[in-house]
């Protein structure tokens, strides 16, 4: 008995800690009680107004990072009141006026400054909250937090403006209560927290009440807000017309470009807000280009579908409702609608969202084993709905349904659940199940598509089949150490029509762990190190790969923060070739040395597979890039990078591929809203160099003026020739009417 109690006390130790250390214990949080405004407030920088002098203020503010909350070494002060239409929030934030670093930026690009931030959570449920901030000059910075996930493409409006002073800098904001979704109720309580940056030799990051790391929900430790009272939101109705204008040149048959005619269209945008949570938008023949190219992505020895994050504001709103672990719904999916509309609402805990759109060119991602294909169709209807019920602290469990049906025959459904629960605020269980139903076109036209021209094709010829994909994953989060396991797969019929899925026959087994540590010492502030180890099997129980990682992650003076990866793959199985001993190591430097100047730099080598060969071979890899941001003054910003890659063989005699992309970014903005900026990229690859310059005035999200061109040139050699090969001048005005 003694023997076998001696040789279990190891294993129920290590159980006893992974059950019972670092359990978040609950704090005291912070509560502001607000009342009614005294006096009539002007968003002008200028906090003289009576009514700041009576607001609720607290200055209970901790440094959570680098330090564990302790005192900061700035004082901030908050003020806060509200009246029918506007809650008023005022910032006092002291510091020396010489180390403040502020500049003249277009929207959500002032991360790197100094700013300040409040954090609202109304429903109180810690599932969903929402940053409204500003830098020293007033430039906006919005963001939603959904869970764990932060979503930049967020955009309210609301009024705000800063100035530095003489004991640092001071901002005030007026947020409309129409901008916001919350109870109907006669006294509300929210959740609130108010955040601080100081970007010095190190970034510290400022909240009020503090933040304990062993509770890894960010929203369950905001603080009350109480007071509010009588408030609610009157029917509103906003009309967004709009108008664009563009004129396209293209070559003809002698290689002349040749400039086509100008064409103009007009667009109308309607969004009725029956209340404060329940509005509805319904756009006719909108305008969902973008003003700015997506950034050039290597495909040469890719052979999936690549990722391009989606820009165009009326499908960025309300998109965290549908990320998922399985991408099931991917909104550039909808790629040119000639009419699209919109529903979101919230009753009690439980958020709807439906989405509908008719699109004239409908993009296919067709998901295989070892590849994706692409190909374009016609016209199609899309719909997708989801409906989100919070569990509180990052809990919820939901349902998606989509469905595209295409003009001239065939369709993709998808329907399934997901589901998100925290037990004792340390250990989270994730999952999620997906079917989907698939009828393909029967179309002709697109029966033969051979993406890499081996005679590899997939045909639509009117199949009929279905799917299913699961996704489970059970993790455990403390202030030292993050471990996860997850198991997740995709039948080889699994398909997403208005999702993003690049692969489907495979079964994935994965665990991660990871520690890290903050010694907010003088070189070394935090650090991190962690590993990983996955297994992948297609559905013959085949194995594809199997691979280790181990990764490192260090924060040094200067916000200098560099990490090394190194990934090995003990097996690899990639059109029938096997290959063993394959590995990768990356490093990747970032810092902001300076109020003016941000750079980054990377490089890395591999012993890889060569995969667009037939049948692959083993080959040797490197790639650099650098990049950097540089202020120049205030208001110009310059942003260059370069980056290079290649492939070559083992004894590095036979190069494969190799070459550079480069970019540029100019940007000057004359104030808050009119800004000039010219884009320049070009890839050694496709041989392209695209310049894009562009004038805007955008004195709010959605009201804005666009007149910019875009032009192309084929480039051979080392810039031998260079011809103009396309040419697109273009215009957009569009204002938000209040009706």
């Amino acid at each position: 008995v003694f023997m076998k109690a001696h040789t279990t006390r190891p294993l129920f130790i290590i159980l006893t800690i992974f059950i019972s250390t670092g359990f978040a214990e609950d704090r005291i949080l912070p509560s502001l009680t607000i009342s009614h405004a005294s006096s009539t407030i002007i968003i002008d920088g200028d906090l003289s107004e009576p009514a700041w002098l009576s607001a609720a203020a607290t200055n209970h503010f901790l440094e959570f990072e680098p330090g564990d909350n302790i005192i900061p070494s700035v004082e901030t002060e908050v003020r806060m009141t509200y009246d029918e239409v506007n809650l008023y929030v005022a910032f006092l934030a002291y510091d020396n006026p010489e180390n403040v670093r502020a500049s003249y930026q277009n929207r959500d690009e002032v991360w790197s400054d100094d700013f300040v931030a409040v954090i609202l959570d109304p429903f109180g449920e810690s599932s969903t909250g929402i940053m409204i901030g500003s830098n020293p000059f007033g430039i906006q910075m919005d963001l939603k937090r959904s869970g764990q996930n932060d979503d930049p493409g967020f955009d309210i409006v609301y009024e705000s403006q800063g100035k530095i002073t003489d004991k640092g800098f001071q901002v005030e904001m007026a947020i409309p209560f129409s901008s916001l979704s919350f109870p109907k109720k006669e006294m509300q309580e929210w959740r609130i927290g108010f955040y601080r940056s100081v970007p010095r030799e190190k970034k510290n990051q400022i909240l009020w009440g503090g933040l304990d790391r062993n509770d890894p929900c960010f929203l369950c430790q905001l603080g009350f807000l109480k007071g509010i009272k009588g408030i609610q939101i009157k029917q509103i109705l906003e009309l967004l017309p709009a108008m664009v204008g563009s004129q396209s040149s293209s070559l003809d048959d002698q290689d002349q470009l040749q400039s086509g005619s100008f064409e103009g269209e007009p667009s109308l945008g309607f969004r009725y807000s029956f209340s404060s949570d329940l509005s509805a938008e319904f756009t006719l023949n909108p305008d969902f280009s973008q003003v700015e190219a997506d950034a050039e992505q290597i495909d040469v020895n890719t052979t999936y579908a690549l990722y391009f994050p989606e820009k165009r504001p009326f499908f960025n709103e309300g998109a965290e409702l549908f990320k998922t672990y399985v991408n099931a719904v991917y909104t550039r999916s909808i790629n040119n609608p000639v009419v699209a509309g919109r529903l979101i609402t919230t009753i009690g805990k439980t958020t709807f969202a439906f989405l509908s759109a008719i699109d004239e060119d409908s993009p296919f991602t067709i998901p295989a084993e070892e590849q994706s294909y692409s190909a374009i169709g016609g016209k199609s209807l899309s719909n997708i709905f989801r409906a989100k019920h919070s569990l509180g602290k990052t809990g919820f469990y939901g349902i998606m349904l989509t469905d595209r049906r295409m003009e001239h025959g065939g369709s993709g459904s998808v329907a399934g659940i997901d589901f998100r629960y925290r037990f004792n605020k340390i250990y989270s269980l994730e999952m999620q199940g997906l079917l989907s139903s698939t009828e393909e076109p029967n179309d002709s036209l697109m029966q033969s598509i051979d993406l890499f021209g081996d005679g590899n094709t997939i045909e639509f010829d009117g199949e009929m089949f279905n799917g299913n994909a699961v996704e489970i994953e059970i993790s455990r989060s403390t202030k030292l150490w993050h471990l996860e396991g997850s198991y997740e797969h995709k039948t080889p019929t699994f398909r997403a029509e208005n999702g993003f899925i690049t692969q489907n026959n495979y079964k994935e087994f994965k665990l991660v762990s990871r520690f890290q540590f903050w010694p907010n010492g003088d070189i070394i502030s935090e650090y991190s190190i962690g590993t990983r180890g996955s297994l992948i099997q297609n559905f013959s129980d085949e194995v594809k790969q199997k691979e280790i990682s181990i990764w490192t992650n260090v924060t040094l003076p200067l916000q200098t923060q560099i990490q090394i990866d190194f990934d090995y793959s003990l097996f690899e199985r990639f059109k029938s070739t096997n290959m063993t001993d394959l590995w990768d190591v990356d490093v990747n430097i970032n810092s902001q040395f300076s109020e003016k100047m941000m750079m980054g730099l990377g490089a890395g080598i591999s012993e890889s597979m060569v995969r667009y060969l037939d049948p692959p071979i083993r080959g040797t890899g490197q790639f650099f890039y650098i990049w950097s941001q540089i202020k120049f003054t205030k208001k110009l910003v310059v942003q260059p990078m370069v980056s290079y890659t290649e492939m070559k063989s083992i004894d590095r005699d036979s190069t494969y591929y190799s070459g550079y992309q480069s970019r540029i970014r100019v940007n000057y903005q004359f104030n808050r809203a009119f800004s000039f900026r010219i884009f320049t990229q070009y890839s050694d690859f496709s041989e392209v160099l695209q310049i894009q310059p562009l004038l805007s005035y955008q004195p709010s999200p959605f009201t804005i003026f666009y007149l910019g061109s875009d032009h192309g040139f084929d480039v051979t050699g080392n810039f031998e020739q260079t011809n103009e090969s396309s040419r697109q001048i273009f215009m957009k005005l569009q204002y938000l009417f209040d009706v």
